[in-house]
């Protein structure tokens, strides 16, 4: 498990009281994280920490010279990173030392995963101008973000069908998923290694289409999602190890988009009409301040999404 489950020691996470913020200032109360954790923040966004500085309703000056790293940043000096593995036993069935070892837990299993999964990020549907679509992934498609998309959910017949399938692959075909960007068809298709319900997004993301118009504009959507939206394929919500494992990658994912604002939609992508089991419903407070949406709720609509993200998932091969 990650070092960062040790946030959960905290009894509550703090709230922070909502301040009367200029037009052009941040909205430091959408900041959804632990006051300690605030010196991490401003590691990754320094023009942040610079405004924090100048303005006189930030909440945070008491932090602002505290220097403390998560270890993926461009420069961070071990000594401030937030953990340091500490593996005992022996080393030789794995790797060939002890340092070696280290090193592997820490890109593996700690924050140095984040700076992986950063460093495979590729465009495979490019923008060529202003109010276009696109599309980027880490390596076989465990994570992606994209700007700007349409997915037509007018053929899933999720309600009205008799299939019980939490993971179906045949809800999306050719041109209704995509956007109005230059799609890279072949290095799309090249990353399906891990095609896998839990494992990537590659069976929700293969038909991805270069649509001859622009869903920015809401062209042909019935719902447009307005807020950062993350689409979420859930393990067992009635086991406590294979809920975290979903909330913990959710997390992880957090990091790897760089943002903590708690103002988002979470489209729950279950492909079943039945009803989702979960037995830790109050986690959901953690990442956002509304309902998780089913995806039986948009059963039949063609949607566009500003900005999507698909985060990495519950069992990923070594994950």
């Amino acid at each position: 498990l990650f070092f960062m489950f040790r946030m959960y020691r905290y009894a509550v996470l703090f709230t922070f009281m909502s301040f009367m913020q200029a037009d052009v200032g941040y909205h430091w109360d959408r900041l959804n994280l632990p006051l300690p954790h605030v010196p991490f923040f401003f590691a990754n966004n320094p023009e942040l920490h610079a405004q924090c500085q100048a303005d006189v309703l930030c909440p945070f000056k008491d932090v602002l010279n505290v220097t403390r790293c998560w270890g993926y940043e461009k420069s961070c000096n071990m000594s401030d990173r937030y953990s340091i593995p500490d593996c005992s036993g022996d080393s030789r069935h794995w790797v060939h030392s002890k340092s070696e070892q280290h090193d592997w837990f820490w890109k593996s299993a700690d924050f140095g995963m984040i700076l992986e999964r950063r460093s495979e990020m590729t465009t495979f549907c490019k923008s060529q101008q202003e109010g276009d679509s696109s599309l980027e992934c880490c390596r076989y498609l465990r994570y992606c973000r994209a700007h700007n998309i349409y997915i037509d959910l007018t053929t899933a017949n999720i309600l009205r069908g008799t299939e019980r399938n939490r993971y179906r692959e045949d809800i999306l075909g050719h041109n209704q998923i995509g956007g109005h960007c230059l799609l890279n068809a072949g290095g799309l298709k090249a990353e399906g290694e891990h095609r896998s319900p839990l494992q990537s997004w590659f069976a929700e993301l293969e038909h991805f289409t270069s649509l001859n118009f622009a869903p920015s504009k809401g062209e042909g959507c019935d719902i447009v999602f307005d807020k950062p939206t993350y689409l979420i394929k859930l393990d067992a919500g009635v086991n406590m190890y294979h809920h975290f494992c979903d909330f913990i990658n959710l997390y992880a994912s957090q990091h790897i988009n760089n943002s903590f604002n708690s103002d988002i939609k979470i489209i729950m992508w279950d492909t079943s009409p039945m009803l989702y089991g979960d037995l830790f419903t109050d986690t959901w407070k953690v990442f956002t301040d509304h309902p998780v949406i089913p995806l039986r709720d948009l059963d039949g609509k063609k949607i566009c999404i500003k900005d999507a993200v698909f985060p990495l998932l519950a069992r990923m091969r070594f994950g």
